[in-house]
């Protein structure tokens, strides 16, 4: 996303939005069992088990530091889930946008969620952006009326639905 100097765009909306309390409170109590495990598997003298502790902090800490980042420039919508996941929408495939002020019950995390829908969510506010090809993303974010706003049509182009 630069432009032809090699600039990069400027974004005309950014957030960046963490996990909310209850899989954070999940993964940073995954992360403090993770040396007790390891304790445990010393005193009771099993090293065949000695993964347990690493898979337990590593997963507790992939838990806690959920995030999802929603970026718009000019041309692209790119969401990106803890660093690792990115998904690059044109603005121009946009076919529906809708928000939800309440996380439904999809759960967290990078979701396949059915046949051509994907979710992005840590919990909070949800943007449903559906595309002409008929493929669905869905996304946490913070501030869902402002994302609308960036991403409302040019007059004379409207989408067949705005909410």
């Amino acid at each position: 996303m630069a432009t032809p100097s090699g600039i990069p765009t400027p974004a005309l909306y950014y957030s960046r939005v963490r996990a909310t309390l209850i899989p954070r409170i999940a993964g940073f109590t995954m992360v403090a069992l993770g040396p007790v495990l390891f304790v445990l598997i010393v005193l009771n003298n099993t090293p065949e088990v000695l993964f347990a502790p690493l898979v337990t902090t590593a997963a507790g800490s992939f838990i806690a530091f959920m995030t999802v980042t929603v970026k718009v420039d000019s041309q692209n919508i790119v969401i990106v889930f803890c660093d690792i996941f990115k998904r690059t929408l044109p603005k121009e495939e946009i076919a529906t946008l809708t928000t939800d002020n309440a996380a439904g019950p999809s759960g967290y995390g990078f979701r396949y969620m059915g046949p051509g829908m994907v979710g992005y969510l840590v919990g909070g506010p949800e943007i449903k952006i559906e595309l002409k090809n008929g493929k669905t993303v869905i996304a946490s974010t913070d501030r869902h009326e402002q994302l609308v706003r960036v991403l409302a049509p040019p007059q004379g182009t409207p989408w067949s639905r705005l909410r």
